[in-house]
């Protein structure tokens, strides 16, 4: 039970952190939400932006699995809070970076849609939008 009320908090705590990031890049504050990004990221799950794109989805399962149990929520949250650093890259015009972001989001979303045998309306419409930023980011010129 402690498990999943830890799960829960940081459930709460990442999504104000999205909130803020959206916030911050309305106003065009992309230096801010960038250090928020980062923050979260340490914070949350003790691994830099980095780290968790040079890494498989094993083993950021295995991470998850060790920090959190089988828990498939651990691995949608960073998959949401990599989205939004694609965000945050795209608004600076990194777009390498942001493409990697949004790849390894939509990795760890097919995961967890495979595995986790629970169907989320909310996890379709954002596995949607990636693909959509993807194909976009891909057919630049």
């Amino acid at each position: 039970m402690i498990r999943k009320d830890y799960i829960l908090r940081m459930i709460e705590e990442i999504a104000k952190v999205i909130a803020a990031i959206l916030g911050l890049l309305k106003k065009g504050d992309i230096e801010q939400a960038q250090k928020l990004y980062t923050g979260a990221l340490n914070r949350a799950f003790n691994l830099d932006e980095n780290k968790i794109l040079e890494m498989d989805v094993e083993q950021l399962r295995a991470i998850f699995e060790n920090q959190f149990g089988e828990s498939y929520e651990g691995l949608e949250i960073i998959a949401g809070l990599l989205v939004k650093g694609g965000d945050i890259h795209l608004e600076a015009n990194d777009e390498d970076k942001a493409e990697l972001c949004y790849m390894k989001a939509l990795s760890l979303y097919n995961l967890v849609e495979m595995e986790s045998g629970t169907y989320s309306l909310n996890r379709q419409a954002e596995m949607k939008k990636v693909t959509q930023l993807i194909d976009a980011l891909k057919n630049r010129v």
